[in-house]
């Protein structure tokens, strides 16, 4: 018996490990989790008290655009009720509560935030346009205080080069000085 409620310990701790690994990975920030004394503090509804039902019906129509304005404490009372209401028959369920559960559990909050902001494409354009401006002047004002090229990349001087190569008979096999050699010798301009 002893062992039986030591490996539940184990199994619920192990999972609380990695439930809290598991929120460390999300990009929500630490002001928008509901944390366990958020749950403890808020006050939960109610949800047979008809007073609580008339607030419910009064946030939930247009739920997605009121959402952020609502404060944490108020997102978990409504997220309980609609995880009450829920448990009903989804026939009961109004159309409005439909679309509230659906949006508090696949909307684009909390986790499924999108990442970028709207405009964010913009200003990534703009950025990698002024980095390349930048770059692109960076190169030619080095370019411009560099010391000239040496002589050795004139072309005269290269044509000259494969000449001397071919009076000294340079790589008489396969090379400049062999038979039948169409390579433009030294020069690489």
């Amino acid at each position: 018996m002893a062992s039986a409620a030591a490996l539940r310990s184990a199994a619920a701790s192990s999972s609380r490990q990695v439930a809290a690994s598991a929120c460390s990975r999300t990009l929500v920030t630490k002001a928008e989790r509901w944390t366990p004394s958020l749950a403890h503090s808020a006050a939960l509804p109610d949800a047979s008290n008809p007073q609580t039902k008339a607030d419910l019906t009064a946030t939930l129509p247009n739920i997605e655009a009121r959402w952020t304005a609502l404060s944490k404490e108020e997102q978990f009372g409504v997220f309980r009720l609609l995880e009450e209401i829920q448990k009903k028959d989804w026939k009961e369920l109004s159309v409005d509560e439909k679309k509230a559960a659906y949006f508090i559990s696949f909307g684009p909050h909390g986790p499924r935030k999108p990442i970028t902001q709207p405009g964010q494409g913009i200003r990534t354009l703009v950025g990698v346009g002024i980095s390349l401006v930048a770059s692109v002047a960076v190169f030619y004002g080095f370019r411009s205080i560099a010391a000239p090229p040496p002589k050795t990349l004139t072309t005269e001087y290269q044509e000259q080069m494969t000449q001397r190569a071919l009076e000294e008979k340079q790589n008489p096999i396969s090379g400049i000085s062999s038979a039948g050699y169409k390579g433009k010798g030294h020069v690489t301009a």
